[in-house]
C-alpha cells in the first residue's frame, strides 16, 4: 500500500514494517517542458528544476512520500525523518557512486513565522519523493519509480510501465506561444512607492541608531494578466534568458512558485559544500564601454562592497562550524546577468564527518544577502516592517538524496502564479548610505526577469 506521510503521522506508523522501494531505468531523452505542459493542463502537482548551462534537468510528480513541516524545527525534523526513512530502503541505485539521484524535491520558506492565505498551499518545509521522477545529467536521461509500502512490497510492474510511457504520450512543442498581457500592476503605484520609502527610512534610522548593520527589505508586486499563462512557456523563456541560473517551478494545488535564481545557497557533492556570496548590484550598460564603467563603479562602491562582505563573512564563518578547510578569494568578482551585475564570491568547504545537509542548512539559511546583519535583529525587523508574507520567496528550492548530496538555490527573481494573478518579489539590502529612490529603482531592475515574461 502506497503512503504519503508527514511529520505528524510518521511516528504513528513506525511500528509497521515499511519499505521505500525505488527503481531506476535509463530512458530516451525528451523535452521536460512538454512534460510540464501536460501536467499543468491536467492540474497535477509537480516540481521542475533546470540548470541550462550544466545540462541538468529534473521533473517529478506524484507523491510516494512527503515531509510537510511547520515551525522553527522544520529543518531539524526533516533531517530526522530522512535518517529514519533511509534505514528501510530497497533500490537498484542507492550504492551507485557515479550517479547522484535527486530523490527528494521541494523547498523551504524564508521564515516559519508568517501564515497567509496566499501561501496556504505550501508548508514551511515542503519536500516529497516523487512516485515518478525523470532527470537528465551529462547527456543521459533516467526514470526513477518510487513507492513507500509495507513489506512485503507489492508488484509495481504496471505503475512502472505507466511511468516509462509518460514521455511517449507528450505533445511535442507548445501551441501557446504568446504570453498574456499585463493589464494591471502596482509596480510603480504611488502608494506602493510611499510605503517603500517609509520602510527604507525606518531601516536607515535603525542603522543610524546602531540597532542593525544591514536589513534586506522586499517588495510584493502584483500583476493581473488578461489570461492565465502557460507555465511551460514562462519556464522556456527563463531557460533561454538566464542559462546560468537555476530555473524552477513548484506546483501545488493550483499555486505555482517559479523563478530563475542566480544564487547558490549550498551544493553538496563529493564531501564538499559550495555556496555563493552574491550581494551588491548595478545595472548592465547599454554597450560594452558603459557596461565596463558600471562594473568598475560597482567594484569601487564601499556601500556595495560592505554589503557583500557581510554575506561572505556570514557564510565562511558558518562553514567553519562544519569544516577546517574553507576556501574563497578575498576579492569579489562581478557576476553579469542579462539585466544586472552583482558582486560575487564563490565559497567552498570540505565537510567533516558527522555533519549533514540539514545541519548546514539550519546554519546558513537565511543569509545576510536576503535577511541582514546581525541576523536575529534583522529577521525580527523584517517580520515587523514588511506588510506581506514572503512565503517561498528568499527561501530555498532544490533537491537532495540519502547520500548527503544535494543542491539548493536561494529562491529569488521569483513569483507565485495563481490562474491569471502573478505575485512577484524583489528585495534590496539597506545599509548606511542607502537611498530610498535608488533602492526602489533597484527593486524594479530585479523584478524584470518576471515582468519581461509578459506583454505590456
Amino acid at each position: 500500500m502506497n503512503r504519503i506521510i508527514d511529520e505528524r503521522d510518521f511516528q504513528q506508523t513506525s511500528d509497521v514494517k515499511l519499505l521505500l522501494y525505488s527503481k531506476l531505468f535509463e530512458i530516451e531523452k525528451f523535452n521536460f517542458l512538454d512534460g510540464v505542459n501536460s501536467l499543468s493542463q491536467k492540474t497535477k502537482n509537480f516540481f521542475y528544476w533546470n540548470e541550462p548551462a550544466e545540462n541538468f534537468s529534473v521533473l517529478g510528480f506524484g507523491e510516494a512520500f512527503s515531509i510537510k513541516e511547520n515551525g522553527e524545527k522544520r529543518t531539524i525534523r526533516t533531517g530526522e525523518i530522512v535518517a529514519s526513512l533511509k534505514e528501510e530502503m530497497k533500490s537498484n541505485w542507492q550504492n551507485s557512486k557515479e550517479l547522484s539521484v535527486p530523490i527528494f524535491l521541494g523547498g523551504i520558506k524564508f521564515s516559519p513565522h508568517n501564515e497567509s492565505e496566499l501561501w496556504k498551499d505550501f508548508y514551511d518545509a515542503d519536500w516529497f519523493i516523487p512516485k515518478h521522477l525523470y532527470f537528465c545529467r551529462k547527456g543521459k536521461c533516467y526514470y526513477v519509480f518510487s513507492s513507500f509500502t509495507e513489506i512485503p512490497e507489492k508488484d509495481f510492474d504496471e505503475e512502472i510501465k505507466e511511468g516509462k510511457k509518460f514521455p511517449l504520450t507528450l505533445t511535442k512543442g507548445n501551441a501557446d506561444t504568446i504570453a498574456p498581457r499585463i493589464f494591471e500592476s502596482n509596480l510603480e503605484n504611488e502608494k506602493e512607492r510611499e510605503r517603500w520609502y517609509s520602510s527604507v527610512n525606518s531601516a536607515l534610522e535603525f542603522i543610524r541608531e546602531k540597532k542593525i548593520k544591514k536589513i534586506v527589505l522586499s517588495r510584493e508586486v502584483t500583476l493581473k494578466l488578461d489570461s492565465a499563462p502557460n507555465i511551460s512557456l514562462l519556464l522556456k523563456k527563463l531557460n533561454n534568458n538566464y542559462p546560468h541560473c537555476y530555473v524552477y517551478a513548484y506546483s501545488k494545488n493550483g499555486s505555482i512558485f517559479f523563478g530563475a535564481s542566480p544564487e547558490k545557497l549550498a551544493k553538496f557533492e563529493n564531501g564538499w559544500i559550495e555556496a555563493d556570496a552574491l550581494a551588491g548590484s548595478i545595472p548592465r550598460g547599454r554597450d560594452e564601454s558603459e557596461d565596463k564603467i558600471l562594473e568598475n563603479e560597482l567594484l569601487k562602491s564601499s556601500k556595495n562592497i560592505n554589503e557583500q562582505r557581510a554575506v561572505v563573512d556570514f557564510i565562511s564563518e558558518s562553514f567553519k562550524r562544519f569544516s577546517t578547510t574553507v576556501e574563497f578569494s578575498p576579492t569579489p568578482i562581478v557576476r553579469k546577468l542579462p539585466n544586472i551585475q552583482h558582486l560575487w564570491t564563490p565559497i567552498r568547504a570540505k565537510m567533516e564527518d558527522g555533519n549533514t545537509i540539514f545541519s548546514v542548512l539550519e546554519e546558513v539559511h537565511p543569509t545576510p544577502a536576503i535577511c541582514g546583519a546581525p541576523w536575529t535583529k534583522a529577521m525580527s525587523s523584517i517580520l515587523e516592517m514588511e506588510n506581506h508574507d514572503r512565503g517561498l520567496y528568499t527561501g530555498a528550492m532544490g533537491w537532495f538524496n540519502f547520500n548527503n548530496e544535494g543542491e539548493f538555490a536561494v529562491a529569488i527573481r521569483s513569483a507565485l502564479l495563481k490562474e491569471n494573478l502573478v505575485t512577484a518579489y524583489a528585495g534590496c539590502g539597506i545599509v548606511e548610505g542607502s537611498n530610498p529612490e535608488s533602492e526602489f529603482e533597484e527593486s524594479k531592475l530585479k523584478l524584470k526577469p518576471i515582468f519581461n515574461l509578459f506583454r505590456k
